[in-house]
């Protein structure tokens, strides 16, 4: 059994680690690479960074010719990601289904709301990241037929499959709390949000004009409010990542005592996970941020700039005044995949945990926000999930059992100040999977350990400058397959 998430490697040069390991590579071990000479692969990987974590993509020079169709339905960095490595397997008759023009590196946009980054380096025309060799379809999926192995799009048309991987990502719901659609639109109202690159910008130039306000001071503070929402959310980190952003900028420009900071979420605690959660807390306290816990944002009045929580601990309706309110926003399944015969009660693509196939049809694979896989959404969850989600097609193509496995793997580079991150590796229930742990990290990697001024100021070099240039760089490239 493959274990790939047990192996991850952070830079292009933990491949030599990861070869050492696994003598032979991290992507897959194929025993019938060892049968025949003439099928001698160099799993020349690059091992790289995306996002909030690792991949591997594999470039092999030697491959077995593979006819069968494999569809991809989702563009993003799952969809795109799995097509590219079905490729440099040998899988030549690869379709993308996705409807946008643009793709987008989202990952960055914490780093445009706090002043870090530009918007505009966070896209692309998705056809300059579609894959080498695959067939994109700029439309949408209305339904999937999988008793006849079609997916029927938008415009009645079908397309047929062998296999079908499911990377469509989830929903940001908008509309969910009365008032957010307005406040994001109208651009005085206080009301931002990082989950979309319109949004992100106005992030940043809305706490530019509130530090910047002369009648905000020590006196007089800003009321500056953070929220979490009370569903599944893409890179669960990310309320908090920009909150501690901004906080630092006020703490580097000494006006820390110009605002107050509070941080609202329908938990109990700072972080699902209670080896990071208790550090978040200890730096909570010592930083002055206002915690708020077991609320949840109900709606918001964005004339008066109210916002209306709800306290879950005894069911009432509180009332608060807001400068600036950021908002995690609600998301759900894909309408779409909401009523499909591949999905389960809640609406999400009813996966095995490990292998990543499909419950109910097993030719159809499923990764990254979309599944019901019980992880962190995060795309180092996606890079973990990928490779194997493409081993264990190419198992089922030959007839082989499954035994790829997922743990579960996810992190999040949980930026606690201008150049700061605090790392977070993770796996299903919490278990803990840091790479640089000393006692239980990878080699080499354990020896750069966890904690301290140099791995935070390292660990935000990767988010800031590594991980986008890998991203754009590696993940979606095809190497000739001969």
């Amino acid at each position: 059994m493959h274990d790939y998430a047990a192996h991850t490697p952070w830079t292009l040069a933990n491949h030599l680690s990861s070869l050492i390991h696994d003598k032979f590579g991290f992507v897959r071990i194929n025993p019938t690479m060892f049968a025949s000479a003439a099928r001698v692969t160099l799993k020349a990987a690059a091992a790289t960074v995306v996002g909030t974590g690792v991949y591997v993509v594999s470039y092999p020079i030697f491959c077995k010719q593979r006819p069968e169709k494999v569809v991809v339905v989702g563009g993003g960095t799952a969809g795109i990601g799995v097509a590219a490595m079905l490729q440099n397997e040998g899988m030549k008759n690869v379709t993308i289904v996705e409807p946008n023009q643009t793709h987008y590196y989202q990952p960055l946009w914490t780093l445009v709301g706090g002043g870090l980054a530009s918007a505009e380096n966070s896209k692309k025309d998705m056809k300059a990241v579609i894959p080498k060799g695959t067939t994109w379809i700029p439309k949408r999926v209305e339904s999937f037929e999988p008793d006849s192995n079609k997916v029927t799009l938008d415009d009645g048309s079908t397309v047929e499959y062998d296999y079908l991987v499911v990377a469509a990502g989830m929903q940001t719901d908008w509309d969910a709390i009365p008032g957010l659609e307005e406040g994001l639109q109208k651009e005085d109202s206080g009301v931002v949000s990082i989950y979309h690159p319109k949004y992100c910008s106005k992030t940043w130039k809305t706490f530019q004009s509130i530090k910047n306000n002369p009648s905000f001071n020590a006196v007089n503070p800003a009321a500056l409010f953070f929220t979490f929402p009370p569903t599944v959310l893409k890179c669960a980190g990310a309320p908090q990542k920009i909150m501690w952003v901004l906080e630092d900028t006020l703490r580097c420009e000494g006006k820390r005592d110009h605002a107050n900071l509070t941080f609202f979420t329908p938990g109990a605690s700072m972080f699902g996970v209670k080896h990071y959660s208790e550090k978040l807390e200890k730096m909570r306290l010592e930083r002055g941020v206002h915690a708020a816990f077991e609320n949840k944002l109900v709606s918001i009045d964005v004339p008066n700039k109210i916002a209306t929580f709800l306290d879950l601990k005894n069911n009432s309706k509180i009332k608060k005044h807001y400068d600036m309110l950021h908002v995690g926003p609600h998301m759900s399944a894909p309408t779409f995949l909401q009523q499909s015969p591949l999905s389960d009660s809640n609406g999400w693509v009813d996966v095995d945990k490990h292998t990543t196939q499909s419950t109910k049809y097993s030719n159809i694979f499923a990764l990254g926000d979309c599944t019901n896989t019980p992880n962190s959404k995060t795309a180092a969850a996606v890079t973990s999930q990928a490779p194997v989600v493409v081993h264990n097609i190419e198992r089922s193509i030959d007839k082989l059992p499954l035994d790829g496995f997922y743990t579960g793997y996810a992190s999040c580079p949980l930026v606690i100040a201008r150049d700061q991150v605090l790392l977070a590796e993770f796996g299903y229930g919490g278990q803990l999977a840091e790479t640089f742990d000393r006692k239980n990290g990878k080699f080499p990697w354990k020896f750069i350990g966890t904690e301290g001024f140099f791995q935070q100021r390292f660990f935000f070099f990767l988010k800031e400058t590594l991980f986008p240039y890998v991203y754009w760089n590696l993940w979606t490239k095809v190497i000739i397959c001969l």
